[in-house]
């Protein structure tokens, strides 16, 4: 099955080590420098495209360096580009991550571009030219707002696809409702795995029992809870729910993408029809390559050996 990834496209710089009294020093020396690529969207989809799923990522580049770092390496990871939007006068999405000795992170970012993807950018031909579309940025993106992200959800739903999304941290605090911030989005979402910060912030509830019943109201298929190191909790019918613990055996050395590669990998997992449970599994066992290197999606392997690792997990 193919998927449609929209969202954000990150050229990732690590700086590293960075001594945490930076701004009192003239220089100091750091490791080798090396460019990564970031963002939920994009890395979904290189998870996808190295799972072996047929994936094509709408976002927006500059028309810049980066930009073109960014191109080549979903090129080489064999992600579909037929529908990236490069921006002459914008400059490619950019995160400087400023890391501490003990791991600690301090980033510098221009992700102005992001602000600039709309609902229309994406074709209603595009969107039938796949099975499931994806939405990466929820609360992060100024200009996919809830109607603008409800209404690519809507025509999804209109030709019959899947909709899956995750969500960023919301940075801008306001009177309404929390919730309302993805109200419309939500009647027409199928799977819906935010982070424990992001389901908190949109439910107001702090407790996971009640977070889950707070998104109950809505028709998702399914909902879950990203916990970090303690793992995951799903449902897909708010009566039952599965608690998974993280996959072990792996060091962690860089956790930027972890929520990402295991969204990518539940929905590789997903879209093969497997149990929700298993589904989740998998998903925790991408996360745990995720983690494994520097850069959100550098370690992650083939389908076959996630598989594997996550079979040897299941054992120990």
């Amino acid at each position: 099955m193919s998927i449609l990834s929209v969202g954000m496209a990150f050229c990732d710089i690590p700086l590293r080590p960075c001594p945490a009294n930076i701004m009192d020093l003239d220089n100091t020396m750091i490791d080798k420098v090396e460019l990564h690529t970031g963002g939920d969207a994009l890395t979904v989809a290189v998870v996808l495209a190295k799972m072996g799923e047929p994936v094509a990522l709408a976002a927006k580049v500059g028309d810049d360096a980066n930009g073109a770092f960014v191109r080549s390496e979903l090129s080489r990871n064999g992600v579909n580009q037929d529908l990236m939007m490069i921006e002459k006068e914008v400059s490619t999405a950019t995160s400087y991550q400023l890391i501490e000795a003990n791991g600690q992170r301090h980033f510098l970012v221009d992700s102005r571009i992001n602000s600039l993807l709309k609902s229309a950018d994406i074709s209603d031909q595009a969107i039938a030219a796949h099975d499931l579309v994806f939405f990466g940025s929820a609360l992060a993106l100024e200009g996919m707002d809830d109607t603008e992200l409800s209404d690519l959800f809507r025509r999804a739903h209109k030709c019959g696809k899947i909709t899956a999304m995750d969500a960023s941290v919301a940075v801008k605090d306001n009177a309404v409702c929390k919730m309302d911030l993805l109200r419309e989005t939500l009647q027409h979402t199928d799977i819906f795995i935010p982070s424990y910060e992001e389901a908190s912030y949109l439910a107001q509830k702090t407790e996971v029992k009640d977070i889950m019943e707070a998104f109950r109201r809505f028709p998702l298929k399914v909902f879950g809870i990203k916990l970090g190191a303690e793992g995951c909790v799903l449902t897909s019918d708010f009566e039952q729910y599965i608690k998974l613990p993280p996959c072990k055996g792996m060091p962690v050395v860089d956790t930027t993408g972890a929520g990402d590669c295991f969204m990518g990998g539940f929905l590789c997992a997903y879209l093969k029809g497997w149990p929700l449970e298993r589904c989740g599994r998998f998903g925790s066992a991408v996360s745990a390559f995720g983690i494994s290197a520097i850069g959100a999606s550098t370690a992650i392997p083939d389908f076959d050996s996630v598989l594997r690792f996550m079979k040897e997990n299941e054992k120990a």
